[in-house]
Order: structure tokens, then sequence, then C-alpha cells
């Protein structure tokens, strides 16, 4: 199965959404993020949620590792909060593999399993959170 990925930037409330159903590749992510940074609307102080429910994580942990080494040069000294949401101990645990590295030193990676707790950690107000999950849900008919 492919692997499936969209993003969304929402100005307004300074966030980038990384949306991933199935397949979740290397290269695929990180066609992903270098299409993220080449968005004329992008922004790297804002803050970022990673979408992992629906993915299949098929990142050995050097991968995992070579990915976040790339994120952590290309976005250099920028601090920023990041929260990836997850759905299943597969999910977690390559998340965590990933939270992991200590490359991260200005990337404030959390791992979340609700949209709320997410919200909190990236300092958005819960208010917004039914308009995120509505966003989210039309990335998902895109599919």
């Amino acid at each position: 199965m492919s692997g499936f990925y969209k993003y969304l930037i929402i100005s307004n409330l300074n966030l980038i959404i990384q949306f991933h159903q199935n397949d979740l590749t290397f290269e695929g992510i990180k066609k992903l993020k270098q299409t993220i940074i080449n968005d004329s609307k992008y922004n790297p102080e804002y803050n970022v949620i990673i979408d992992l429910r629906l993915a299949d994580v098929k990142m050995t942990p050097n991968e995992l590792q070579r990915y976040g080494n790339w994120v952590q040069d290309i976005l250099n000294d920028t601090k920023k909060n990041m929260a990836l949401l997850t759905s299943n101990p597969n999910q977690v645990t390559s998340a965590t593999l990933y939270r992991l590295n200590d490359n991260f030193t200005n990337l404030n990676y959390e791992v979340f399993s609700t949209m709320e707790a997410a919200l909190r950690h990236i300092d958005i107000d819960i208010s917004n959170m039914q308009f995120i999950e509505t966003e989210i849900d039309k990335l998902k008919e895109e599919v």
C-alpha cells in the first residue's frame, strides 16, 4: 500500500499540520517536508502537529535518525514545538525513537494520543480543537 502525505498551513494559528496515511517511508516524509518548506506560506517559526494516527510507519530506526538529522539541519536554530499524534504502539515506538534524537537541540518533540494534549504542548488554545480536527478530516477526504 502506498503512502498518503498531505499538509496544511494555518497561518492565523502559527501551525503546520502534517497528515500521513498508509505507508510512511523515509523518502515520502522527506519529500513532504521539502514541499512544506517550499510553500510560500511556510514560516519556520510555526509549530507543527504530525498526525500519524492512520499511518503505518515503514522506517527503520536508522532512517528515523537520518530523517531527524536532516530536519534539524534544514531548520537550523529555529526553536519550535512539535507534537506527534499516534494511535497504536508501533507508532508510539517509532515516534519515541525519532524524538530521542540527540541532535534535536531546538525542536521540542513530544508524542501524544489525543489532540487536546498535542494542542496544549504547542500552546494552541483548546477552543481551536474542533476546527483543527475538521481541517484534518478534509485532508483525509482527499485520499
